[in-house]
């Protein structure tokens, strides 16, 4: 029975959330993102990351600023970060967008403190599908957002 009703009001917060949100400009979502660091003897050293994004701007606008909070687990990094990117529309249109985009992601991992971070990727009304890469850290990855 406890396990129904928390299924019936997740539902239930799910779909309100959903409720016109066509219109608003700020949406916050759920992220799963995969980073693979390419190390000096050659080895791919994967690590996956789980946490909440924003973004500010609707997918089809020219320019969205998305931020948001992520912990990354793997054999070379483990920890929280914090990316902050502005993303501008390259293929704007209905259904999809295409976009370019950059920031800074900052973490607090030992005296690691976060580097550049450039991305490309496809936006659709909730979702938002993008492939990054980090230069100073030699780390190539992908992700994908659900805005609710």
């Amino acid at each position: 029975m406890k396990k129904a009703f928390i299924a019936l009001m997740a539902c239930l917060l799910l779909t309100v959330s959903l409720r016109g949100q066509e219109s608003r400009l700020f949406h916050v979502g759920v992220d799963a993102s995969v980073d693979c660091f390419l190390s000096s003897d050659s080895r791919v050293l994967p690590s996956v990351g789980l946490g909440v994004r924003t973004r500010l701007g609707r997918y089809d606008q020219w320019v969205n600023l998305v931020a948001g909070v992520r912990y990354i687990y793997g054999q070379r990094l483990s920890g929280v970060q914090v990316p902050i990117l502005l993303n501008v529309n390259i293929v704007k249109g209905w259904p999809v967008s295409a976009y370019l985009g950059a920031g800074y992601e900052f973490d607090f991992i030992g005296t690691y403190w976060g580097c550049m971070k450039v991305q490309t990727g496809l936006a659709y009304k909730h979702f938002d599908f993008r492939v990054f890469y980090k230069p100073y850290q030699g780390d190539v990855g992908a992700g994908l957002t659900y805005y609710f």
